[in-house]
C-alpha cells in the first residue's frame, strides 16, 4: 500500500506519528499511527501528489504544511478512539478535559496525590473493570475514571509544574501568593501556572476537539 504513497509523505507521516504518540504516550503505538496517516493518504493520493509535484516552491511548501495539518488530525483522531477504548470511556467525555474542569477538578486529585486518599478506592474499582459500560458524562463511574486519568497525568508533571498546581488549585493560592513564592512579576506567575495547566492537558491528550 505505501509504496503507492508520494515520496514526500513518507517524511510526513512519521513525524506527524511521533508528535500525536508523544501527546498520547502509553496509549496509542507510533507504529500503528503512521500506518493510520499512510491509509488516509492512499485513497488521497492523486490529489496529493498534484499538490506535492507543484512546481513553485511557495505554493508547494504551503501544500506540504496542509497536508501535514490534515493528517494530524487525523492521526489525533484515532489515537482519541484507541485511549478512550483502552481507558473505557466514550470519545465525547473528552469535553470533562477542558482547562476548567480540570481546575474544577484538580483539588480531589490532588489531595489524592498528597494524602492517599478516595481514589485509590476508586482505582481500584478501575482495576476490577468496573464500570463495565460506557457511561454518561454525569455518571458517577464515569467521573471516577476521569479522576483516575488526571491523577494519573498529574503524577507525571515535573516537580515544578506539579506544585504550582498543588499551590494553585489545591491550596487555592492567589496569583499574588505565587508570584511571591515565585519571587517574580504577578503576570510571570500567571503565565508559569498557565503553562503547568497547558502541560497536565496535553498528558490527557491536548484540549478537546468537541468544544
Amino acid at each position: 500500500m505505501t509504496e503507492q504513497l508520494h515520496p514526500t509523505i513518507y517524511e510526513i507521516a512519521p513525524s506527524v506519528a511521533v508528535v500525536i504518540a508523544r501527546r498520547f504516550r502509553g496509549w496509542v503505538d507510533k507504529e500503528d499511527l503512521i500506518q493510520e496517516c499512510y491509509a488516509w493518504a492512499i485513497g488521497r493520493n492523486k490529489q496529493f501528489a498534484e499538490l506535492l509535484n507543484e512546481p513553485d516552491t511557495n505554493k508547494r511548501q504551503h501544500n506540504e504544511k496542509r497536508i501535514a495539518y490534515q493528517m494530524r488530525r487525523v492521526a489525533e483522531r484515532y489515537a482519541r478512539k484507541e485511549k478512550a477504548t483502552k481507558a473505557g470511556y466514550q470519545i465525547g467525555d473528552e469535553a470533562f478535559y477542558d482547562t476548567t474542569a480540570i481546575a474544577q477538578l484538580l483539588p480531589f486529585v490532588i489531595q489524592a496525590v498528597l494524602h492517599g486518599t478516595v481514589l485509590q478506592q476508586a482505582q481500584d474499582m478501575i482495576n476490577d473493570g468496573t464500570p463495565k459500560k460506557p457511561s454518561a458524562p454525569a455518571e458517577s463511574g464515569n467521573l471516577i475514571a476521569i479522576l483516575l486519568d488526571i491523577k494519573r497525568a498529574y503524577e507525571k508533571l515535573d516537580a515544578d509544574d506539579a506544585k504550582l498546581l498543588e499551590l494553585r488549585y489545591h491550596d487555592a493560592w492567589t496569583l499574588n501568593q505565587v508570584a511571591q513564592y515565585l519571587e517574580c512579576a504577578t503576570s510571570t506567575a500567571d503565565r508559569k501556572c498557565a503553562n503547568a495547566m497547558r502541560k497536565l492537558q496535553d498528558l490527557l491528550g491536548g484540549d478537546t476537539p468537541w468544544s
